[in-house]
């Protein structure tokens, strides 16, 4: 070979060598980068599961699986459903003597005048008469004085009520309402006393009348037993010592239909001794001996009747 021709194939290769070499500069370029990229993905790969282990270190344990302790280093109970408490508390009832009346007073209609003048507490006050009703007691006067001028004479440790057979022709729910305004007024006069509402005595079958009916009486009844808290109100019923079969007073038993004879008075407060509950004696406060000693009168909105009065169910 010539040297021309030398001189043309060394020139071609430096010319090859100047085009191409940019392109495997390109080439190799990549191929360093293809081989390094799986080892910063792994890099990458072992810090995240660093730092998630981490996290998990230092999350706290499932507060459903293992009771907490509590700030004062006590272990927190699971929390659960409380039990719902009834609305009364069972009653303990106890046998009295005579001598648990010395403090009582009765209020009440002609069937209370008869326990006063043929029954055998007599240790006991009473501010009764015939026709007494709940409608009226705050403008009815017995022996010159109203319920409230009488409660603020003395402290009595328990009160018995029965009232609503002169009103029970009446609308119950108005005759309750009026109820409901008496024992409030008793409480108020009275805190510390223990109140009994005595459920209103059957009549006989032959006495009932068309607005006047022993079904009528035990939905009164009721709707006065649910005015009892079972704490210091409390619901007692004596018609259970005199119903005959029918739920109703036997005939045998009364000469009007609606009063029994005189002779069953004393059975009825020995039924009274049977049914009673221990007094509580919490010490009156200075508020509450006040109350029980100004003579201020109570200034509940007296109730007036729907209807006449049933004067009919007095004593004879």
């Amino acid at each position: 070979m010539n040297k021309f021709k030398q001189f043309v194939y060394t020139l071609l290769l430096l010319f090859t060598c100047f085009v191409a070499s940019p392109y495997i500069y390109k080439q190799i370029w990549k191929s360093s980068k293809v081989v390094d990229s799986p080892k910063a993905s792994a890099k990458e790969t072992d810090t995240e599961a660093q730092q998630t282990e981490e996290k998990a270190t230092d999350a706290p344990a499932d507060s459903t699986t293992e009771p907490q302790p509590t700030s004062e280093g006590e272990t927190a109970a699971p929390v659960e459903d409380e039990p719902t408490e009834p609305t009364t508390s069972p009653v303990d009832w106890v046998q009295s003597d005579a001598s648990y009346f010395n403090d009582a007073l009765f209020i009440g209609d002609s069937r209370t005048v008869g326990i006063r003048d043929y029954g055998t507490l007599k240790n006991a006050q009473y501010y009764c008469d015939k026709g007494l009703s709940s409608y009226q007691i705050d403008k009815s006067y017995v022996d010159g004085k109203t319920i409230w001028d009488f409660l603020s004479g003395k402290k009595f440790g328990k009160i018995y009520v029965m009232l609503g057979i002169n009103e029970v022709g009446n609308d119950i729910e108005y005759t309750t309402s009026a109820y409901r305004k008496l024992i409030d007024g008793l409480r108020e006069k009275q805190p510390d006393a223990i109140i009994y509402l005595e459920g209103n005595l059957h009549v006989a079958t032959y006495a009932q009348t068309s607005a006047i009916t022993n079904e009528r009486i035990d939905i009164l009844n009721s709707n006065i037993q649910e005015l009892a808290d079972n704490k210091k109100t409390f619901y007692i019923n004596v018609n259970g010592i005199f119903d005959d079969g029918t739920g109703a007073l036997p005939a045998e038993d009364t000469s009007d239909g609606i009063h029994v004879y005189a002779k069953h008075y004393a059975t009825w407060c020995d039924w009274l001794c049977q049914n009673t509950v221990a007094p509580a004696a919490p010490a009156a406060t200075e508020a509450a001996k006040a109350d029980t000693t100004e003579s201020a009168t109570y200034t509940s909105e007296p109730a007036t009747t729907a209807r006449p009065q049933n004067e009919s169910f007095s004593n004879q």
